[in-house]
């Protein structure tokens, strides 16, 4: 319970202290205080990790446990895993978060976030385990900044902006 109760602090604390930020709370470009100085490098962000092995089935419960933001049709797990992403990105702390959304079928589809802490997110896509559509080839793009955004059919969603190619059109995540 102690655990638990200095872990909540401690993101409480992390998501506090990123609404005193100018701008939109939206906005995710690095402020100026995560700059170098002049004359100064900034240190080259640590390298992401790994993320966790995907079994075949991959269920929603594993892909939850696996700390993944899991979408069943709507249904969504670790929502506080996304909140704390977009927190790392108005902070400029580098971050990595893997989203599996389920088909109507029941298969996963793979959505890998590395945030680099300074201006670039590296999206890949997975389609992979889908078998009622085309294996994409997990393509990805370097953009620079997720965006709320509404549509009168979908209702308000994230997407992302900025990118080097369409792969950006692949990811949707609905705003719940």
């Amino acid at each position: 319970m102690v655990k638990r109760m200095l872990a909540l602090a401690a993101v409480w604390g992390l998501v506090s202290g990123c609404t005193g930020q100018s701008g939109s709370p939206r906005d995710h470009a690095a402020s100026p205080s995560t700059a170098p100085a002049p004359g100064e490098t900034a240190a080259a962000p640590a390298q992401p990790k790994a993320f966790p092995a995907v079994s075949d089935p991959y269920t929603a419960d594993q892909a939850a446990a696996n700390g993944d933001v899991v979408n069943v049709h709507g249904e969504m797990y670790n929502l506080d895993k996304w909140q704390m992403f977009l927190a790392n990105l108005d902070a400029g702390v580098p971050d990595q978060l893997r989203i599996t959304q389920y088909t109507i079928e029941g298969a996963p589809i793979f959505y890998e976030l590395v945030y680099d802490g300074a201006e670039t997110i590296t999206y890949t896509f997975d389609n992979s385990r889908d078998g009622f559509g085309s294996d994409a080839g997990r393509p990805s793009t370097i953009c620079r900044d997720i965006e709320l955004a509404e549509d009168k059919d979908r209702g308000s969603y994230y997407k992302l902006t900025g990118c080097d190619n369409d792969t950006y059109n692949t990811f949707w995540l609905p705003d719940l």
